[in-house]
């Protein structure tokens, strides 16, 4: 533990720095939090989420536990403001608070202001000092819709003077796949189970159907790259002008992944198409006369997945590692994918094998398979469904996580 204090305490000033960025940008972020400053808080059940994709990503899970426990208090903390959003969203029930920078002292804190002994971790973001100190205070720690990629499991094993005790304080792992199992083991995790993902269990919200921006935009052809990272909207937008050559009236939903792009995007589109709006700024009714909207607000990547007629998930066109196509599948959408989607391989890979999603290797592939399915509307729909039963055949992973642990 020495060795990573060490190197924290010398990335110090940016990790100030992004605390600074995200007051700066958020009014509401309560910085002292950060810091390790909570006001006393007592619950039965403490959920840590990293950020947006997180916080949705255990809403099922959240949902069934408190169908089972409905007098029991939720606490959730997430490390970012938009995350902290989507909790106030989410879970209105919950009480929340920002993770603490994981400074021995802050964390420290933290623990002997809190009054709960549960702590479960969303996916697989570990921070040394915290687990640490919630073990040695008595928690009990889960670490559910546990993954790990090849790549990461090689930097782990990099530095496993580090990696190899950290992995040893949770008391379960709760694994995507098999695979993923197997690398917690081999880096020390002391017991793990596989239960699938619980995406997989999340449902259509109500607003989303009864919004139905899919009937609302008409005729025209829509399709949405969701998630996007740098070097990529660029690609994007390069398809769309192709696109648009053979079909003038069709749409791109561009949806960065991260709001801090919002404004880059934007002017990236604006160089590249006749016309782009950004969602913040008009209404569905606007979207009639343009070629691009820039999907610049929180919360609605499942309305931008529902008015479209194929969703691209981004991450996958350059070596980022791709981001969850289980959304647009249970929205029956026929999906494309890049080259790149090592983060979700197992799932992305059995997509494609059960016919609900497409590989595009590069630029060219890309353009051709978009076309191809702009002009071939039963091809679409017939890829979407393949989605939707792949997603519907691997729902359970809440009922078999809530087996598993003891949330007494």
């Amino acid at each position: 533990m020495w060795l990573y204090r060490a190197l924290f305490m010398i990335f110090t000033p940016f990790v100030l720095t992004k605390v600074r960025r995200f007051q700066k940008n958020n009014s509401a972020y309560r910085a002292k939090e950060a810091m390790g400053y909570w006001p006393k808080v007592s619950a039965d059940l403490w959920v840590h989420c990293a950020s947006v994709g997180e916080v949705l990503a255990v809403r099922p899970l959240v949902e069934q536990w408190r169908r089972q426990h409905p007098s029991k208090r939720l606490l959730i903390t997430t490390m970012t403001p938009t995350g902290a959003e989507q909790v106030t969203k989410s879970f209105p029930f919950a009480e929340h608070r920002y993770l603490p920078m994981d400074w021995r002292c802050a964390v420290k804190r933290v623990i002997t202001q809190l009054d709960c002994r549960h702590l479960v971790i969303v996916e697989t973001e570990l921070w040394p000092n915290l687990l640490h100190l919630a073990k040695a205070h008595g928690f009990q720690v889960d670490v559910v819709n546990a993954r790990l990629s090849e790549r990461s499991f090689q930097r782990y094993q990099k530095f496993s003077l580090i990696s190899r005790p950290l992995f040893a304080l949770p008391d379960s792992f709760l694994a995507h796949a098999q695979a993923d199992a197997e690398r917690f083991t081999a880096l020390g995790a002391r017991k793990v189970s596989v239960v699938g993902n619980i995406k997989f269990d999340l449902t259509v919200p109500d607003t989303v159907v009864e919004d139905n921006w899919r009937r609302r935009l008409g005729e025209r052809f829509v399709w949405v790259g969701a998630s996007t990272h740098p070097g990529e909207d660029e690609i994007l937008l390069n398809a769309h002008q192709a696109l648009i050559k053979v079909l003038p009236n069709a749409l791109l939903i561009l949806v960065p992944r991260h709001p801090e792009r919002f404004d880059d995007v934007y002017r990236l589109a604006k160089q590249g198409v006749n016309t782009a709006m950004r969602r913040s700024q008009s209404s569905l009714d606007d979207w009639s006369h343009t070629n691009v909207v820039v999907g610049d607000s929180m919360g609605e990547l499942m309305h931008y997945y529902q008015a479209s007629d194929i969703a691209f998930v981004g991450g996958s066109l350059i070596e980022r590692g791709g981001h969850n196509p289980i959304e647009p599948a249970l929205l029956a959408k026929a999906i494309l994918v890049g080259e790149h989607t090592f983060n979700f391989f197992d799932i992305t890979q059995q997509l494609i094998d059960a016919g609900g999603a497409i590989r595009c290797h590069n630029e060219s592939e890309l353009v051709q398979r978009l076309i191809e399915l702009a002009a071939d509307q039963p091809q679409r729909q017939a890829i979407g469904q393949n989605a939707l039963q792949f997603a519907e055949k691997n729902q359970g992973a809440v009922a078999r996580v809530l087996s598993e642990i003891d949330f007494h």
